[in-house]
């Protein structure tokens, strides 16, 4: 009897602790969410939105726009100078599914607390996004060589590279089902539509992105580019290289892109080098096509060996990836005519020998430096002053 009554007193404990805890982490959360996060402004119309802040542009109206998870999907944009005649369209990153299992596993605090890792791609648009937008989104830091540029900020969701075209119904590992929007086609064209209507002839226009919004700032930079016939086209990818060959099978049949009648060309295992290789043919002849990765990218790795299903050991499939990387850029340098690209061991971590994963919209794109070429310099060179050329050969020239 007094055992029982002693297990009771201690469950009621363990609650009590619990609700508390809890209870705690919410107020702390609110009291992030109301006065320290940046939230978005909400202008009644474009025209009147004040500059060098993040506005929120809704299109609630449309049901065909959607997050993974059906949740509101809306872009960020920020105006600069008043008479800024340059804009960046930054494609963001945010992960990958393909199947049921990675679906069924998306980046969420719930499944950080209970499983203890971050997992495939994001369902929705994180409340906090805007105050991640750093590096070269800054556009009223006066370091950053891309000041008083326009920006529009294609928020990713749907973990299909921005080009999926299916709803998937789904089962998670416990058997209970969901459906996954793959929606990332709809949205995007749906935000140039939008980018079309507000920005009348821009000069310059860089088409970028980073992660899985480099290959949705690759994909979709033609599309674009028909859209400004008038403007000198810049297209910029960072820490995008996967190469499996199951790409073409998940674009076509798990994401249902059609991609080769929508985009106009085949795509292969090296998936962001046969982008690069066919925009070459159908973007303007001036255009320039860059690209940067890390050496030994943290998390790309990783991805990798999930869908090439290959279970070696970590370090020796990231010597693998880069060995890859590296021939895949060397090819392209040789290959294609106005690609060039920054490669760096910047930030390379002592313990686990790897490099940070992305470094145009963090704080890295101002300090990371290779062989004394500041990223933001390489970029600036590039795109403000048409000075071209790559960094990183040695790394590429060792491989090749």
């Amino acid at each position: 009897m007094v055992q029982k009554k002693t297990v009771k007193r201690i469950n009621k404990l363990l609650i009590t602790t619990i609700s508390g805890t809890v209870l705690i982490l919410g107020i702390l959360v609110g009291y992030v969410y109301f006065f320290i996060l940046e939230k978005p402004a909400k202008p009644d119309k474009w025209a009147v939105a004040e500059r060098y802040i993040w506005n929120k542009i809704s299109f609630s109206q449309d049901k065909q726009v959607i997050s993974a998870d059906g949740s509101e999907y809306y872009l960020l944009a920020n105006k600069g100078a008043a008479d800024a005649d340059k804009l960046i369209i930054y494609f963001s990153g945010g992960g990958v599914a393909w199947d049921a299992v990675s679906a069924a596993q998306p980046i969420s605090l719930s499944n950080v607390m209970k499983n203890g890792e971050i997992k495939y791609y994001f369902p929705n648009i994180p409340f906090f996004k805007v105050n991640t937008l750093g590096g070269i989104l800054k556009n009223n830091n006066p370091n950053n060589p891309f000041k008083d540029w326009n920006i529009v900020y294609i928020p990713y969701s749907t973990g299909d590279l921005h080009i999926g075209n299916a709803s998937k119904e789904y089962a998670d590992a416990k058997g209970k089902p969901f459906t996954m929007h793959y929606n990332g086609q709809a949205n995007t064209g749906t935000a140039l539509e939008w980018i079309a209507t507000h920005f009348a002839a821009p000069q310059k226009i860089l088409i970028a992105g980073e992660s899985a919004g480099g290959f949705g700032a690759a994909f979709w930079a033609p599309e674009i580019a028909k859209m400004y016939p008038d403007a000198r086209i810049y297209q910029y990818s960072d820490g995008s290289y996967l190469n499996a060959d199951r790409w073409p099978d998940i674009i076509d049949n798990e994401w249902q892109a059609n991609f080769a009648e929508t985009f106009g060309y085949e795509v292969n295992g090296d998936l962001i080098s046969s982008v690069f290789t066919a925009n070459r043919k159908r973007l303007p002849d001036n255009a320039v096509l860059l690209q940067s990765n890390t050496l030994y990218d943290e998390l790309l790795f990783d991805f990798e060996k999930d869908l090439n299903g290959d279970m070696s050991d970590d370090g020796e499939y990231i010597q693998h990836w880069s060995a890859r990387m590296l021939q895949s850029a060397g090819q392209l340098a040789e290959t294609v005519p106005g690609y060039y690209y920054y490669i760096t061991d910047y930030g390379r971590n002592e313990k686990t020998g790897r490099t940070p994963h992305t470094l145009s919209p963090l704080n890295h794109f101002y300090k990371a430096e290779q062989d004394g070429v500041k990223l933001m310099k390489w970029l600036d060179d590039a795109v403000n002053k048409d000075e071209y050329y790559s960094v990183g050969r040695h790394f590429v020239e060792k491989e090749g």
